[in-house]
């Protein structure tokens, strides 16, 4: 079977590196196979190639996850890498060992039936931190604590927000 021409040869090469197959937009894609291109591109630009090359290297290594390769997998994979430095920072291997564990394919299916609600990037995003921290047994402190302005929000009660409605 014939791979699709890809304009940025930074994909084409990242693409070709965990031998994931570029198909065309009019297919859908199986495990190993992506048309998500403009999804890695827009990744390479914003983030590098190396953090690409991470986000493509758990997806095409997982063991036998089922994982799609597509525009939300790939984001979801990034964003939670970008948020959460901790997984990531010196321990690759780690990383790559948890993703195995995670049943990704059937993460993304459960994801699916919230189409049309939730956006798919963020949902898939939170269910793989709560499962990564869940297989890291890691303690509550161990979450990332919210800024100034959203614990200032969160402490103001029904009836003062209430008030402030009113008095508008």
């Amino acid at each position: 079977m014939r791979t699709c021409a890809v304009a940025d040869p930074r994909v084409a090469e990242l693409c070709r590196e965990f031998d994931i197959k570029i198909v065309g937009a009019h297919l859908y894609p199986q495990p190993g196979e992506t048309r998500a291109v403009g999804t890695i591109r827009r990744i390479i630009d914003r983030h590098g190639v190396e953090h690409a090359r991470l986000v493509l290297c758990i997806l095409a290594e997982g063991r036998g996850n089922q994982a799609l390769i597509d525009e939300t997998s790939l984001w979801a994979i990034s964003d939670l890498l970008r948020a959460c430095p901790d997984l990531v920072e010196g321990k690759t291997t780690a990383l790559l060992e948890m993703f195995d564990e995670l049943p990704l394919g059937p993460i993304m299916a459960m994801v699916n039936e919230l189409r049309g609600v939730v956006h798919q990037r963020h949902a898939l995003a939170g269910m793989i931190y709560l499962y990564a921290r869940r297989l890291r047994s890691a303690p509550m402190g161990a979450f990332k604590q919210p800024g100034q302005g959203k614990m200032r929000k969160a402490s103001i009660s029904e009836d003062e927000k209430r008030a402030g409605r009113q008095a508008a």
